[in-house]
């Protein structure tokens, strides 16, 4: 197995016994505070220009939001500072204020990346306390490579370990796994020692949170979860390089993480599998549809089946579709909030069958008033499939059969949304999303100069050019 092989995930289960080995907090913590650029790997440094570009193609667009205008109000007035920006304003706050503000906005869109096997968003929460503190700190290009590669790498080991577990539970993996990240990447920013990056993973378990709740609820608390992990990461970090210590297991411990979050039937072991030799950060997927993730297999199996077969319809008489039990809690039929379209399969199946492409359009007011998507939704029932089952979570596919009124079936299986590594958007197609979202929002000309410095890590350039005053930045419509 080479260096750059991204297989850990398929030899891990999710099944192992509860007993934890009494070394995983302090394994990471030090192969966090060790890791340097010169370790990482070409494609994982490529990698991390994809996921920077399209983080700021979700926080650019997110930071439009309404949701994310209310938490700029609110963080501008209240705890004012000069250290970082928030993205898409001319704004500064603290550093921890402005990961906040900025991881909200990254998630507010359903436009960010994510880790199919841990559930999890890693871009939203990681990449706005990295960020933060990196425009603080004035941190050289090397090293913000370097803690983005230890933030996502450590926390989607953690979210996959845990995972479905905690999600049974009933919390949200990117708010619950997304603080390590943070507290690991904004560690090795500030140049935590082994004890010191130790003392902060064991605070971060006291620090993790978010709750499932939200769905079918049309919440918008969903948002402020990779904000709330992004702001706790930094904090938790600067207080362990003043010398403010946390449990050296608390991850793994008796009353850690995985005992608290997983009821103990975590995985812990897998997060320390070919650590620094095998990289999950490569198993990373980008979202070409602004929704939940458990909708995009649908949408690219009625996508295709539109593409292959004369689709009229006015003559659908139903819509199964066959997925597994986690993207089945999907089902809900009612969307009036935008949160509500975007998590719920029968409407974007609907969409789905209305619309050529699924942007943001798709989803906004105008589209959820349609006349036709409401006929259609009623019709599209969501099962669960074993087969469907059987492969999650290291897949997420989707069979679609839709049965026209006279009795003729179109049928397709699609094996790996669209953006999985198996089934990639190219580097074109990913300057082509961000182009597509954030052109008529900021214009098509500091678009493309935010494109090269993504492309080119000039992370300098790109907190320079992602401050912009309210009359450069036109809201996305929702």
């Amino acid at each position: 197995m080479t260096a750059t092989t991204a297989t850990a995930s398929q030899a891990a289960t999710n099944t192992a016994p509860s007993t934890q080995s009494p070394a995983i907090t302090r394994e990471l913590a030090q192969w966090a505070a060790g890791l340097k650029h010169s370790d990482l790997p070409q494609d994982v440094v490529h990698q991390i220009k994809r996921l920077t570009l399209d983080y700021y193609c979700a926080v650019i667009a997110g930071s439009t939001t309404p949701t994310s205008r209310m938490a700029q109000a609110y963080f501008s007035s209240a705890e004012k500072g000069d250290s970082a920006g928030v993205v898409g304003t001319d704004i500064t706050l603290s550093t921890h204020s402005a990961a906040f503000v900025n991881g909200t906005a990254a998630h507010g869109l359903e436009l960010d990346d994510g880790y199919t096997p841990g559930s999890y968003h890693p871009g939203a929460a990681c990449m706005p306390a990295i960020m933060a503190v990196a425009q603080a700190y004035r941190s050289s290009a090397q090293d913000i490579v370097a803690a983005i590669a230890i933030g996502f790498e450590l926390s989607c080991r953690m979210a996959r370990a845990g995972h479905p577990h905690t999600w049974q539970n009933g919390f949200h993996n990117t708010g619950v796994n997304g603080v390590f990240g943070c507290a690991s990447g904004v560690g090795k920013l500030l140049d935590l020692s082994d004890q010191q990056m130790n003392w902060a993973l064991g605070m971060a378990g006291s620090f993790s949170s978010g709750l499932f709740e939200f769905l079918g609820e049309g919440s918008e608390v969903k948002r402020l979860h990779p904000g709330k992990c992004a702001r706790d990461g930094v904090v938790v970090a600067e207080l362990a390089k003043r010398g403010i210590d946390g449990p050296l297991t608390g991850i793994e411990g008796k009353n850690g993480y995985f005992k608290a979050y997983a009821s103990g039937k975590a995985n812990g072991p897998s997060t320390l599998e070919e650590l620094g030799q095998t990289w999950e950060l490569l198993m990373t997927y980008v979202k070409p549809y602004p929704c939940c993730r458990h909708l995009h297999a649908p949408i690219d199996a009625i996508l295709e089946i539109k593409r292959t077969t004369s689709l009229d319809a006015q003559q659908i008489d139903s819509i199964i579709i066959q997925t597994n039990q986690v993207a089945a809690r999907h089902a809900h039929t009612h969307y009036t909030a935008f949160l509500d379209a975007q998590m719920s399969i029968p409407y974007a199946v609907a969409a789905a069958v209305v619309f050529d492409e699924i942007g943001l359009d798709a989803f906004d007011r105008q589209a959820r008033e349609r006349q036709d998507i409401a006929a259609l939704v009623p019709k599209v029932k969501v099962e669960v499939s074993e087969s469907m089952q059987a492969v999650y979570p290291m897949q997420r596919p989707a069979h679609v059969i839709i049965v026209m009124k006279d009795g003729s079936r179109h049928e397709f299986t699609q094996r790996q949304p669209y953006g999985e590594p198996d089934n990639p958007l190219d580097d074109a197609a990913l300057t082509g999303k961000f182009h597509a979202v954030c052109d008529p929002i900021i214009g098509r000309e500091r678009a493309e100069q935010i494109a090269q410095a993504c492309w080119n890590l000039d992370f300098e350039g790109i907190f320079r050019l992602t401050a912009l005053k309210a009359d450069e930045v036109t809201d996305a419509a929702l």
